[in-house]
Formats: C-alpha cells, sequence, structure tokens
C-alpha cells in the first residue's frame, strides 16, 4: 500500500474509532432511567389473624431494608370480612415510604360464573361501562374503607381489558394510570398508560436478572423508564434471590426506584 493510501487509511480508522468511543461515552453517560416495580396479586394468607405468606414478608423486608420504592397490586376481596392484622401490615408498609397499593381488580380468582352474563366474559373484558365501572367503585371503595388510601393506578388480573374498560375509568379521575394495556384504537383517554418495555420474569413467574441485564444494556440509552411486572407469591428462594440479583443490577447502573405516584408527580413537575 502506498504511503499516501496509508496516511489515508490510518486517518480514516482514527477518525471512526473517535465516533465510536463518542457514541460509547455519550450512551455511557446519559442519565439511568428510573425503574417502577409492578408486583401482582397481593392477597392476605387464609386462616385468623393473619398478615400476608412468608413470601410477601420476605419481598417487603428486601425493600425496605435496601429503600427501594415498589408499587403493590392488590386484589380487593382480600379486604373483605374481619383482617385487622392484614389492613394493620399494609398501613405500615405504606407507611415506611416503600410501598404503594394500586388496583389490580376486584376478584382474585375471577368473577363469578352467575356474572358472564351477555358479552361479559371477566372482570375487565365486554359488559356494559355499569357493570365494569361497579367492578372499580367496589374496589376503590373498599380499599378506602379498610386501608384510608386512594389507589392511583390500575392493571387487570388474569384477563386484558377493552374500551368499556376505559370508558369506565372516566368515571374514576383518581385513577391517573394504567399498567401496560393502551385503550383500543378509537378510544380516548386522558389516563397515563405505562408501557413494558422489558420484563422481569422470563419465563413467566421467573425473575431472570440475565435477561433484565441484556435488555437494560440494548435499550438503556432509549428507555423513559424501566416498568417490569413481578409476582412475588411464586417466587421460591432460588426465584427470589434472582429477584433481588435483578433489582440489585439496575440499582448498580443508577436507577432509581420510585412508586407509580412518585413516577406521574415526577412528570407533572417537568
Amino acid at each position: 500500500m502506498k504511503r499516501k493510501n496509508l496516511r489515508w487509511f490510518f486517518a480514516a480508522a482514527l477518525a471512526g474509532a473517535a465516533v465510536q468511543f463518542a457514541v460509547s461515552a455519550e450512551k455511557d453517560s446519559a442519565p439511568a432511567p428510573v425503574v417502577m416495580l409492578k408486583l401482582d396479586d397481593l392477597v392476605r394468607q387464609k386462616g385468623d389473624n393473619v398478615t400476608v405468606s412468608a413470601r410477601w414478608q420476605k419481598l417487603v423486608d428486601f425493600l425496605e431494608a435496601e429503600k427501594i420504592h415498589a408499587s403493590l397490586g392488590i386484589l380487593a376481596d382480600s379486604l373483605e370480612g374481619d383482617c385487622p392484622a392484614y389492613c394493620n401490615w399494609i398501613k405500615q408498609r405504606v407507611a415506611s415510604g416503600c410501598i404503594e397499593i394500586w388496583d389490580h381488580g376486584y376478584y382474585s380468582r375471577g368473577i363469578p360464573d352467575a356474572m358472564k352474563v351477555g358479552t361479559r366474559k371477566a372482570e375487565n373484558e365486554g359488559g356494559t361501562v355499569e357493570d365494569q365501572a361497579a367492578m372499580f367503585e367496589k374496589s376503590i371503595a373498599l380499599v378506602k374503607e379498610k386501608l384510608g388510601v386512594d389507589m392511583a393506578a390500575f392493571g387487570p388480573h388474569s384477563t386484558h381489558l377493552d374500551g368499556t374498560t376505559y370508558e369506565a375509568l372516566k368515571q374514576f379521575p383518581q385513577i391517573k394510570a394504567v399498567w401496560f394495556y393502551d385503550a383500543p384504537k378509537g378510544v380516548k383517554t386522558d389516563k397515563v398508560v405505562i408501557q413494558r418495555l422489558m420484563n422481569l420474569e422470563v419465563p413467566l413467574f421467573v425473575p431472570n436478572p440475565d435477561k433484565v441485564k441484556e435488555d437494560f444494556e440494548k435499550k438503556r440509552a432509549t428507555l423513559p423508564y424501566v416498568a417490569v411486572q413481578g409476582h412475588p407469591n411464586q417466587w421460591d428462594d432460588a426465584r427470589f434471590e434472582n429477584f433481588k440479583k435483578a433489582v440489585l443490577y439496575l440499582r448498580g447502573q443508577g436507577c432509581r426506584f420510585l412508586t407509580i405516584s412518585e413516577y406521574l408527580a415526577s412528570q407533572t413537575a417537568k
């Protein structure tokens, strides 16, 4: 290769390396996205004067010790009847500042068969606006009565949702956000839809820290936030350890953990 061509070759190579370094540096210096932990299916243990399962207890012990904020989806029928220990447990968790409760629906086992009439398939699929609004009213009222809190977000349990759900939600301005499910085409909503841009459990119920790391490193520069779903009552000791690894990895990348209300407040403040 002639000397002139060599000079051109090395200059081009250096320029390419500089561009690659600049892109890499820009990516590495980008602020870390905030993380929202959407943790589903909070219910009480069966029996008298009980709170939650040992798996839920282990989870909140970890979150509170590490000062990691999370949003827990309560199934409202778990508040039926006399359950002071369970209610007090939730109140203490909320008072800690690490935990927020959101509406995961009323029925933990799906709506009774007697309610599946006409187009009604599930709590948030089919039926009339009045049908679905009645369920929101029931959940919201029971949580307010027993726990004294308002819920700022909703996410369906073991079902999808539909345009009727979004029409019903218009009656509940305190619900400001919906987890993961966009309004169907042609249906307008003022709710903030939190998008599922990454997954914690791969496959379902199995926290996968390697997948979290892979996806985060691939998508970090374009992520407006990270919102991931988990089911703590499905986690044995090994799964729980992998949940901890995933969470601590994200914190090690500079991510802050926010409840859903904290996230909404951060967007309003901009």
